[in-house]
């Protein structure tokens, strides 16, 4: 189990590339007649700050998720599935909107969390979100977890399409009081010249900005002695008994394992061959997440929702390589807070046993963007008349269509990338020019930009394309550096 043999990931995958690579298996499923269609559930489980491989879904998958790999192993893992950002509230932004955040100015984080409510910093108030669409639809919506899009009323989450909302505003809090005699903290001792080591450690004090809070009014719940993650489950589940009888969107945003690095012992003891006790906590961080899907997709099973139900898993952004020696690099390189392949690309799997077959596997890069054209197309709507820029995923998936070849790009000013097919291409904060081969050289050792000087302005020319319809960044970036598996970072969150 600890990988579902990962997929029996290695026939499946090899099976998968010795086909083009954008198709998901050679006989796709028939086409459904419009009046055998009903239309699906939709949940999209977002995990925070989760490594491409913190999973055991995924090669290099450190740590068990069974969990999560089961969503993979019933319906269809991408091998190469992207965010629009390495951080946050960018990616965020991008994923509820089906559109780059640059074309709306959400191009840098929108904290710390003061500036956000001081300067009314989110989402754009005249954005269409993927919630809005759906409830015009006809969807019962929910927001659960993390939001991170604005704190002020504008942004709230109820205005912002959500029939019910449950959780935090900002961008991280306690998952447990600190205090609690259940809770293993992780508090380092200080560290000279280790950048921002204090950030893993639990809040002192709760304030309005980690409080979990719910409904159009702000109430403040209290939590009590419960472990966050398992109470967000249990929200989930709860909004899934109270609507088992119409369509409904659950967005599904743990905050795990974002820091604070908080466990309980229940998790902690799953990992005893573990012998550093912060890299411990976070292992069972991932697994209490693991459990939350599990306990998610076991329920739409149990009460017959589970066969019509969209499943989409994914993180935010790559792990947190800004916390020293949290988090490895295994098969890609980087992390969060960078454009290289470990900062922006994630687990990503999709579930949905009426149309997807099991153990596909999809070789081909795709975006968080696509979740909005996909999720839409999927429950018979349409999107607004804007432009977008993700594609029907299910048109690949199920359908058996092959796309052409299309470039993914990134912007944090001054940083910028381009992939397109096999060859990405970034400019670092200091204005370094980078080329890599992704299939010789996934990992990005290697920078060819001065061997293929041609293919560096071909590349060049498609972000400058690219960038002439975005807008400035709405708001001042803040600057942070640090040391990543023997590479140095400069990033503008």
């Amino acid at each position: 189990m600890r990988r579902l043999a990962l997929l029996t990931a290695a026939a499946l995958a090899l099976s998968a590339c010795a086909q083009d690579t954008g198709r998901a298996s050679q006989t796709p499923r028939p086409r459904l007649a419009a009046s055998e269609r009903v239309r699906p559930n939709i949940i999209v489980i977002m995990a925070d700050d989760l490594g491409y491989s913190d999973v055991s879904t995924y090669p290099g998958g450190r740590i068990p998720t069974p969990n999560i790999d089961r969503l993979g192993g019933e319906g269809v893992v991408f091998t190469e599935g992207y965010v629009t950002a390495p951080i946050c509230s960018p990616s965020r932004a991008g994923l509820m909107t089906g559109r780059y955040q640059e074309r709306f100015g959400f191009e840098y984080n929108n904290g710390p969390d003061t500036r956000d409510a001081a300067e009314h910093l989110g989402l754009a108030p005249d954005e269409i979100t993927l919630a809005q669409v759906m409830r015009g639809g006809g969807y019962r919506t929910a927001a659960i977890g993390k939001w991170h899009l604005g704190w002020n009323d504008e942004h709230y989450p109820t205005r912002r399409g959500f029939d019910e909302w449950w959780g935090f505003l900002a961008g991280q809090s306690n998952y447990i009081d600190p205090r609690d005699p259940k809770a293993i903290n992780v508090v380092p001792p200080p560290a000279p010249g280790a950048p921002m080591t204090s950030i893993v450690q639990p809040y002192d004090k709760t304030s309005r900005f980690t409080q979990v809070i719910t409904g159009p009014d702000r109430q403040v719940v209290d939590v009590g002695d419960r472990y966050l993650t398992e109470e967000i489950t249990a929200q989930a589940i709860g909004f899934i008994d109270r609507n088992k009888d119409r369509p409904f969107f659950l967005h599904l945003a743990y905050n795990a394992p974002h820091t604070p690095l908080q466990t309980t012992k229940k998790y902690y003891d799953r990992f005893p061959d573990i012998a550093n006790s912060r890299d411990r906590v976070y292992a069972a961080m991932v697994s209490a997440l693991d459990d939350g899907v599990g306990a998610v997709v076991d329920h739409l099973d149990r009460v017959g929702l589970g066969d019509n139900t969209i499943v989409i898993f994914m993180s935010d952004n790559g792990c947190a390589a800004y916390v020293p020696g949290l988090c490895s690099a295994q098969t890609l390189s980087g992390g969060k807070l960078t454009m290289l392949e470990g900062g922006v690309r994630v687990p990503f799997m999709m579930r949905w046993p009426r149309r997807i077959k099991p153990h596909t596997v999809h070789t081909a890069p795709i975006s968080s963007l696509d979740v909005f054209p996909t999720v839409v197309r999927a429950a018979g709507l349409k999107s607004p008349p804007r432009p977008y820029d993700g594609k029907d995923l299910m048109i690949q998936v199920a359908d058996g269509a092959v796309w052409s070849r299309r470039p993914l790009y990134w912007r944090s000013t001054p940083i910028r990338a381009v992939r397109e097919g096999d060859w990405k291409y970034l400019e670092t904060y200091d204005g370094e020019r980078l080329l890599y081969d992704l299939k010789a050289d996934p990992r990005e050792t290697v920078n060819l930009a001065s061997r293929e000087p041609q293919r560096v302005q071909a590349l060049r020319s498609k972000l400058d394309a690219w960038e002439s319809d975005k807008v400035a960044p709405a708001w001042k970036p803040r600057f942070v550096e640090f040391d990543f598996a023997g590479r140095h970072f400069k990033y503008q969150p």
